[in-house]
């Protein structure tokens, strides 16, 4: 089930080296995605052509023009609903479901250079104040990345942070992921897994030295080990 865009360029798109990767490896596992603001739906896109996923992905945009940029096959949906209303049905709907929602919101003007406008639906100081009153309202896992300012420190004080910095063209823009949900002991995907492209190859080294051990030993001891570790995680 996959998401497929065309090359285009997109104000504040997330397929950037190195914050893609912070995205994904703070998603736990999840039946499904939803991305109420997608752009360039990067994460979702990012994700969705990632080999075995069965994750169902749900990609809206009010703005029509920006989702008829994009091809999908059975299984995923894309739609053009206002976001705040999709995320006040999730906030009825989701409690005990396996649902991940992904906010990318138009940044608040006041974190913008020049304090530009940037799309054709843009958002206003009440519209962020009404989105953020809404998402505290999810009983499902919720991710939201914004730039660093009062009005998202306030409301989300609870949530849990991870401060990124993100480089767009010429300006480096120190951006936050808040979380409602504990650091992740399982990720929706562990091809990425590591704090940057360093830390990801001592993982994958990690990795080869552990499996050639593994594979050097007899049968039954090798498959003892993988019933013992598969016993230690039951619900994993």
């Amino acid at each position: 089930m996959r998401i497929l865009q065309p090359k285009m360029k997109y104000p504040g798109q997330k397929n950037i080296p190195g914050l893609i990767h912070k995205i994904v490896n703070q998603v736990p596992p999840c039946k499904e995605f939803y991305e109420p603001f997608a752009g360039s739906a990067a994460v979702s896109c990012f994700l969705s052509v990632l080999p075995g996923m069965q994750t169902k992905f749900f990609v809206n945009d009010i703005d029509h023009t920006v989702t008829a940029n994009f091809t999908y096959a059975s299984g995923s949906k894309i739609t053009n609903f206002d976001a705040l209303a999709i995320i006040r049905k999730l906030a009825s709907i989701a409690a005990g479901k396996d649902i991940f929602v992904f906010i990318d919101p138009p940044y608040h003007h006041s974190t913008r250079p020049n304090n530009v406008n940037l799309y054709k639906r843009e958002f206003s100081n009440a519209d962020h104040v009404q989105l953020l009153k809404a998402v505290v309202d999810l009983k499902c896992n919720c991710m939201i990345i914004h730039p660093v300012c009062d009005l998202y420190e306030k409301a989300l004080s609870t949530w849990r942070p991870l401060t990124i910095s993100v480089r767009y063209h010429n300006k480096t823009s120190i951006e936050r992921l808040y979380m409602n949900y504990p650091g992740p002991e399982q990720l929706l995907t562990y091809v990425y897994a590591g704090k940057d492209c360093w830390d990801r190859q001592r993982i994958k080294r990690k990795g080869d030295r552990t499996i050639q051990r593994l594979l050097t030993l007899p049968a039954v001891e090798r498959n003892y080990i993988i019933d013992r570790i598969l016993q230690s995680f039951p619900n994993h």
